[in-house]
């Protein structure tokens, strides 16, 4: 009975933290050599025809088609992907995202999409994709 009852009231402190460990959670800052690095892209014809494509096969589950956050994997995440339009984009470098969309955001359901992870973007995809984000939802 005592270890039925511990259990239960570790599962309850569990299930209580949660809210509690996604409420701390604080986007990581890129190194320092990151968050100098310059986009070589500019937003042509190409370049965003490329990034949109892979947004929207490969971001948009979570970040959603307008960039808000809200897209339909969102709902059961514990912490909540970025809104890329609530102004989430001018206190940050183009440099940052790219280290996120390529290293993935410790502790979140954002994973790794460089070179080498499961979804093995290319730098200059990611780059794209930076190019992208900042032209669709930055504004």
């Amino acid at each position: 009975m005592i270890k039925q009852i511990f259990g239960i009231m570790v599962g309850v402190v569990i299930v209580a933290a949660v809210p509690l460990l996604a409420a701390e959670h604080k986007t990581p800052t890129a190194p320092k050599e990151y968050m100098e690095m310059k986009n070589p892209f500019k937003a042509d014809k190409d370049v965003i025809a490329r990034a949109e494509d892979i947004y929207m096969k490969k971001c948009k589950k979570c970040h959603g088609e307008k960039g808000d956050g809200k897209g339909s994997g969102a709902k059961d995440l514990d912490i909540k992907p970025v809104a890329f339009t609530k102004g989430y984009l001018s206190k940050r470098p183009p440099g940052q995202l790219f280290w996120i969309t390529e290293n993935g955001s410790k502790n979140t359901d954002m994973e790794a999409m460089g070179p080498g992870s499961e979804m093995n973007l290319s730098k200059d995809d990611i780059w794209k994709l930076t190019t992208y984000i900042y032209e669709k939802f930055g504004k």
